[in-house]
C-alpha cells in the first residue's frame, strides 16, 4: 500500500477511536447522588434497604450513581459533625450533583419526650411547652447552618424533605404531630426558600392520611410504597428547576 495511503487510513483509524472513545465516556458518565441523613434516608426496616429507599429509586429512575451516607437516629448535628470532621463525608458531598437529604425528626421526636414527660400527660400543658420548644429551639438555625456547609462543599442541588406524620389518624400521636408538624414545616420551606438551589419535597402532604399504606405497621417508617412515593416528589421538586 503506497505510504500516502496507509498515513490516511491510520490518521482515519486514531479519529475513529477518539470518537467512539468519547461516545463511550458520554454515555456512561452519570450524575451523583449524595444522601444524608437519618434512618428514612438509609432505609431502615426494609428487606433490601439498598434498593428500596429512595435515594437508590431517584437513582434508579434519574440514572444517578447513589452514596447513602444516612445513618439511622442521626440528628442535624450528627450531620454538620461528619460533613466538618468525616473526609469520607466531605469527598462525597464534594462531588455530588444533587444532595437528598431528610434530616430533623428525630431532633422533634428528642423535643417530644422531653415535653412527655415534663407535662406529665396532661396535653393542655404539653401543648403549651411544645410551642415554648419549638419557639426557643435551635433546631432550624442549625438547619440553616447545615445547608450552608453543604453549600461551602458544592454547588449541587439539595433536596430537602419535609416532616411527615408517622403516626395513623386514629392514634393520639397522630393528633399530637397534627397540633405542630404544620408549623415546622412551614419552617421547613422558609429556609428552603432563604438559599439558592435547595427544593423542598413535601412528604408531609404526600402521607397525610396515608400512614396504613406508606408506614411499616407498629414503625414510624416508610414502606417500600411509602419509598417510593418520597423518590416520586424529590424527582418532582428537582426536575421543576
Amino acid at each position: 500500500m503506497p505510504k500516502i495511503k496507509l498515513a490516511i487510513r491510520n490518521a482515519w483509524i486514531v479519529l475513529l477511536a477518539v470518537f467512539l472513545s468519547g461516545c463511550a465516556q458520554e454515555d456512561t458518565d452519570q450524575g451523583t447522588l449524595v444522601a444524608l441523613g437519618d434512618s428514612i434516608t438509609y432505609g431502615a426496616n426494609l428487606a433490601d434497604s439498598g434498593r428500596s429507599a429512595y435515594p437508590y429509586l431517584i437513582g434508579e429512575d434519574a440514572g444517578f450513581e447513589v452514596h447513602n451516607l444516612a445513618v439511622s437516629g442521626w440528628q442535624t448535628e450528627h450531620v454538620m459533625e461528619a460533613l466538618r470532621e468525616d473526609e469520607e463525608h466531605r469527598q462525597k458531598v464534594e462531588g455530588a450533583d444533587v444532595i437528598a437529604m431528610t434530616i430533623g425528626g428525630n431532633d422533634l421526636l428528642e423535643i417530644l419526650r422531653m415535653v412527655e414527660t415534663a407535662s406529665a400527660g396532661d396535653p393542655e400543658r404539653m401543648q403549651e411547652i411544645l410551642n415554648q420548644e419549638l419557639g426557643s429551639n435551635t433546631f432550624f438555625n442549625e438547619l440553616g447552618e447545615l445547608i450552608e456547609e453543604i453549600q461551602s462543599l458544592t454547588d449541587a442541588q439539595i433536596l430537602l424533605y419535609t416532616i411527615y406524620n408517622p403516626f395513623p389518624p386514629h392514634s393520639y400521636m397522630h393528633q399530637i404531630g397534627e397540633a405542630f408538624l404544620p408549623e415546622v414545616n412551614a419552617a421547613f420551606g422558609e429556609v428552603a426558600e432563604s438559599y439558592e438551589n435547595v427544593y423542598l419535597a413535601d412528604a408531609y402532604s404526600a402521607y397525610r392520611d396515608k400512614q396504613e399504606d406508606y408506614i411499616i405497621a407498629g414503625d414510624i417508617h416508610p414502606t417500600e410504597k411509602g419509598q417510593a412515593v418520597l423518590a416520586e416528589i424529590g424527582l418532582e421538586a428537582i426536575e421543576s428547576d
